[in-house]
């Protein structure tokens, strides 16, 4: 059994776990590359199609903060292989084809599923791995999103050739399942910890209440979240929209891009930042570089080749956040149930952004006409 103490790391775990999360973050990649596909089936409008990305993350929004007490309740193995498992059922079910109040439906139980493999996600991945090495680890955790978006944009075309939404949905449902069969024999049995023991506390509404209080009067425990919902609000809406101002024949290729520049740039300025500079710096730094990198934009549409390159120089300066996200929320609460409702916290508003960024964009993108 693996104890905390254990001095080596379980990589097949871990990386089964990030493979997990690759499945999750699909949840929203396989509805944003295939937004033409539904445009011919549903007749909502760009800011409904955009809903239609953005509601699974109406859950986390909504009980983000409680899901970072009550999945510890239900078990950390068994809420990240429910997680799965539901994940595979409501996305077989997805496959067929629905009315679009039907799918919304559908795509809200998915959140559920989906807040419980990332906010059990994390927590498995840090517990399976060694003190030197979790650093590492909790930096490949956090590539998953970008590296997921780019996987799907490769693949999903095919898959859409092949038999359209039904392939694609049916494809991802295999995936979550497989992977939950393999985490539910390899990952050991629960035990009983001191974190699981004290949340064992009444959970009503006016806990839950008071709760978000605490968290968001609390300059150390609200930071790191208040400055992430950008982040997600923005990567979301920019993965979905940016590749539909080019010429249909680079839009595989820009979709599969664009991620792949944030996760570069995360790995290599992010890391080599975060040694130098402190967290906060790092975040406003960040957000500096998007707000710059954004302006070219403006000038370049219509030159596909200039423009392309712009949206690959902002996507990459997105990268630099979530890792000072992280680590700033580390740098900032040192006690571990600090960190816990901070963690919930981070939740609870990259949902909030995963939820707006979509709708928003494809708002101002109809309000202004653009093509």
């Amino acid at each position: 059994m693996h104890k905390k103490s254990d001095p080596t790391s379980n990589w097949l775990i871990i990386f089964l776990v990030w493979a997990a999360g690759l499945g999750a973050a699909a949840q929203f990649g396989k509805i944003a590359v295939s937004l033409d596909e539904f445009r011919t089936i549903y007749s909502v409008g760009e800011v409904g199609l955009g809903f239609l990305i953005s509601c699974v993350g109406l859950v986390g929004l909504v009980f983000g903060v409680a899901g970072g007490i009550l999945i510890p309740l239900i078990g950390i193995r068994r809420a990240f292989v429910w997680g799965m498992f539901g994940a595979a059922m409501l996305s077989a079910l997805q496959a067929v084809h629905l009315q679009y109040f039907a799918l919304i439906v559908l795509r809200i139980l998915e959140g559920a599923s989906h807040l419980l493999i990332v906010v059990a996600g994390p927590i498995l991945m840090a517990r399976h791995s060694s003190v030197a090495a979790r650093g590492a680890v909790m930096t490949l955790w956090s590539s998953f999103f970008g590296l997921s978006y780019m996987l799907v944009a490769l693949i999903a075309p095919a898959l859409l050739t092949l038999g359209g939404t039904s392939a694609l949905f049916v494809a991802h449902a295999g995936y979550m399942c497989v992977l939950g069969v393999a985490l539910w024999r390899v990952l050991p049995p629960p035990v009983v910890t001191d974190s699981a023991q004290r949340t064992k506390k009444p959970l009503d509404l006016a806990t839950i209440l008071r709760l978000h209080v605490t968290i968001y009067t609390s300059p150390w425990l609200s930071a790191a979240a208040l400055g992430f919902v950008f982040y997600t609000g923005l990567y979301i809406a920019l993965l979905t929209y940016l590749p539909d101002f080019v010429d249909t024949v680079q839009r595989t290729g820009l979709s599969a891009s664009l991620p792949l520049a944030s996760i570069v740039t995360s790995l290599t300025l992010g890391v080599v930042m975060l040694r130098f500079i402190d967290p906060v710096r790092a975040v406003i730094i960040g957000y500096v570089l998007i707000a710059v990198s954004a302006v070219p934009l403006i000038f370049t549409l219509g030159q596909d080749a200039v423009f392309i390159v712009a949206c690959l120089v902002l996507l990459g300066a997105t990268g630099i956040v979530p890792g000072a996200s992280f680590a700033l929320l580390a740098s900032l609460n040192a006690d571990e149930t600090d960190r816990a409702y901070a963690t919930g916290a981070i939740a609870q508003l990259g949902n909030l952004g995963t939820t707006t960024g979509p709708p928003i964009l494809a708002a101002i993108i109809a309000q202004f006409g653009l093509s």
